[in-house]
């Protein structure tokens, strides 16, 4: 009789560049889409951000009855800067940290988002003010209303944050029917 033949335990190197080249080929599909879902994952997360900065503010003012500001945490770089929600306390328009309730702060975003605010609007600015009847206003001394557009976008995608003359706050695709600006 002869002895069993034992089989090493293992892969063989034809089963390992098979399944080598069955990862490359994955990779290489999977790769682009991961990109682009966590380019618009991060987008969505900024926009949903905003739209809930505006709503508290909204919410802080008609509480307080004191204006409440979304303010970008550093004017000179925009609204990628991330940005600042506060009760304005002392009536300076502005924010001083000794003395204003801050309600939230997003942190910056990523490089991939880039913002881009309506002209001659509060977002241009910088800023977004509710006064304590709960209307976006510009600063005073102004009396004007604060309505406005934010565009936040990709490179493959863009969405528009909208507060309209009521103050009403709301986020759409960029070029969908009913996405007008304001």
């Amino acid at each position: 009789m002869r002895p069993a033949r034992r089989r090493s335990a293992g892969f063989t190197l034809i089963e390992l560049l098979v399944t080598f080249a069955i990862a490359t080929v994955l990779m290489l599909v999977a790769g682009p889409s991961f990109i682009d879902y966590r380019r618009n994952s991060e987008l969505s997360d900024a926009v949903s951000g905003l739209v809930l900065a505006a709503g508290s503010a909204k919410s802080a003012a008609l509480k307080s009855g004191r204006n409440v500001y979304v303010q970008a945490q550093d004017t000179s770089t925009g609204w990628t800067s991330g940005w600042l929600v506060f009760t304005d306390n002392n009536w300076n328009n502005a924010y001083d940290a000794g003395t204003d309730d801050v309600i939230l702060r997003h942190e910056p975003l990523s490089s991939e988002i880039a913002s881009a605010p309506a002209a001659s609007t509060p977002f241009a600015a910088g800023y977004l003010m509710f006064n304590g009847a709960g209307f976006p206003r510009i600063k005073p001394p102004g009396t004007g209303v604060g309505n406005g557009t934010l565009t936040l976008s990709t490179s493959k995608r863009s969405t528009n944050v909208i507060i309209d003359t009521t103050g009403r706050i709301r986020s759409c695709k960029t070029g969908t029917a009913g996405c007008t600006t304001t």
